[in-house]
């Protein structure tokens, strides 16, 4: 997955590229935006803050200049806008900050709880760890042998 650049926030060029990855990876964050907005350069931060942590989604950006069509056939009409895709289809969008709060000072907390109700991230789950023979594994904390 590190060569197809996931747990990175990496700006596109191309509305063909932008195809490719959202038709070809599982889950992918696109967020469209414009380099002169400052809303823009404020979810940019949150965005890349969030593409580390959450390994299996792919988080891109893209000019609205570099993606006439694309903006076009989502109908996008204010920015930022972020557009969650799973299996190559657009599950929703966030547009500005409305849905997280409407205000220019929104944790990151707020728009990853937005991103795991659309699915397009998922919680790391804790790993249970079993033994060989498929029952817990006991802790060093969980040692009945006491000297006591």
């Amino acid at each position: 997955m590190k060569e197809n650049r996931h747990g990175t926030y990496d700006t596109i060029r191309s509305e063909k590229e932008v195809l490719s990855i959202t038709t070809s990876t599982k889950c992918c964050v696109v967020h469209f935006a414009h380099k002169d907005f400052r809303r823009c350069q404020l979810m940019d931060k949150h965005l890349s803050a969030l593409a580390p942590k959450f390994f299996r989604t792919r988080f891109v950006r893209i000019d609205v200049d570099d993606a006439p069509f694309l903006v076009e056939r989502l109908k996008i009409k204010v920015l930022p806008c972020v557009v969650p895709f799973i299996d190559g289809v657009s599950v929703d969008r966030l547009v500005g900050f409305e849905a997280v709060g409407n205000s220019d000072n929104v944790p990151t907390s707020a728009i990853e709880k937005w991103l795991l109700q659309t699915k397009a991230i998922e919680e790391d789950r804790p790993s249970t760890k079993k033994s060989i023979f498929g029952y817990p594994a006991k802790s060093s904390s969980d040692d009945e042998d006491s000297d006591y």
